[in-house]
């Protein structure tokens, strides 16, 4: 098949600030491919349906306001259960091939993000298939450099965007069993947050730091589990927990699911994890051994945790792939991360 020459120069693409540029792939230039809109929750006017092909591409012309870090974030969907790798090209030199993993239906949006180091200026990316079964549904490339506002933010600049709640959850949460119902779910466009404790969640596969000596209430399984059907494990992914569906809440009719990425912040820290697993109906502020763990908070699940400071930013529609990747939910959340300061 030709080349469809789709756009060659894109049209108004979306900036949040100087730094940070999101490209529509419908504009961009498509090989071995259609632009398609016939599966919901895509931005602008469709989505590029890769034909089932090794080598079928979406290449976008980009502009890097500086020299340094810049993140590449393809948002996607793949409705299949069988990843649909793709090599991602700059200036015809592949910097990383992610797997693109299945996001349970075409209309799941996830997001999956790449760094690369580059000068100022113009560039081109390239993602292309690198099996038969071509790529995935491929949305937009969002584009962030160090200019003014890229790479990775601090937590104060995601603690500024957070002053205030404008609350979704129909009630508010206790953080234990025994303290009364004060903490509101906070909803914004691309976010959900709460500002709670942390109680240790140590559930899953069993190890040395998780198990039913060091647990009194340890369960061999989480609602969530890895690629290779087994539950998480707590003492080694970072991971959150959310509270179980039900009449004060319920965190599926918000753009959150199992392995959506979130941004845990406490003590001037910033840990980024999956959501793991599901708690109590009426309990929130919940975090696995190695989310404590990595913020410097005691992991003991007897005795550990901290009673308040932590805050717990999800952001809608993501997904970290697989789940028990945690360097994929560190490079995903930072692109993330950086986009919502810059949105916001």
């Amino acid at each position: 098949m030709a080349i469809a020459a789709v756009g060659a120069f894109l049209i108004a693409p979306t900036a949040a600030n100087a730094a940070t540029v999101t490209y529509e792939a419908e504009n961009a230039t498509i090989s071995q491919g259609a632009v398609n809109s016939d599966h919901a929750g895509f931005t602008g006017t469709g989505f590029v349906n890769y034909d089932n092909l090794t080598g079928s591409y979406v290449q976008w012309p980009v502009s890097v306001a500086a020299d340094g870090s810049t993140t590449l974030t393809l948002r996607f969907a793949n409705g299949t259960t069988t990843a649909r790798p793709m090599a991602i090209a700059v200036d015809g030199t592949t910097v990383a091939t992610p797997s693109f993993a299945g996001t349970g239906a075409w209309t799941t949006w996830a997001t999956t993000a790449v760094t690369a180091t580059l000068t100022a200026g113009a560039h081109t990316v390239r993602a292309t298939a690198t099996t038969a079964n071509g790529g995935p549904n491929v949305d937009s490339l969002t584009v962030g450099d160090s200019g003014g506002g890229g790479g990775a933010p601090s937590a104060s600049e995601l603690l500024s965007k957070l002053t205030s709640c404008s609350q979704i959850s129909s009630g508010k949460y206790k953080t234990d069993s025994e303290t009364g119902r004060t903490i509101p779910v906070c909803g914004l466009s691309d976010a959900v947050f709460w500002k709670a404790d942390m109680d240790i969640d140590c559930d899953g596969q069993r190890t040395s730091q998780c198990n039913e000596n060091t647990d009194c209430c340890f369960q061999a399984d989480t609602a969530f589990h890895q690629s290779d059907g087994k539950p998480l494990n707590a003492a080694a992914l970072p991971y959150v927990v959310v509270p179980s569906p039900s009449s004060t809440w319920d965190y599926r009719k918000f753009g959150i699911a199992g392995a959506g990425v979130v941004a845990v912040i406490y003590n001037n820290q910033v840990t980024y994890a999956a959501v793991g697993d599901t708690g109590p109906t009426d309990i929130i502020g919940e975090a696995s051994y190695a989310t404590a763990s990595s913020l410097g908070i005691n992991p003991d699940p007897s005795n550990g945790g901290t009673d308040s400071g932590v805050t717990y930013l999800f952001f809608k529609n993501s997904k970290v792939t697989p789940i028990e990747s945690h360097a994929n939910a560190v490079s995903t959340g930072e692109a993330l991360a950086r986009q919502f300061v810059n949105n916001h």
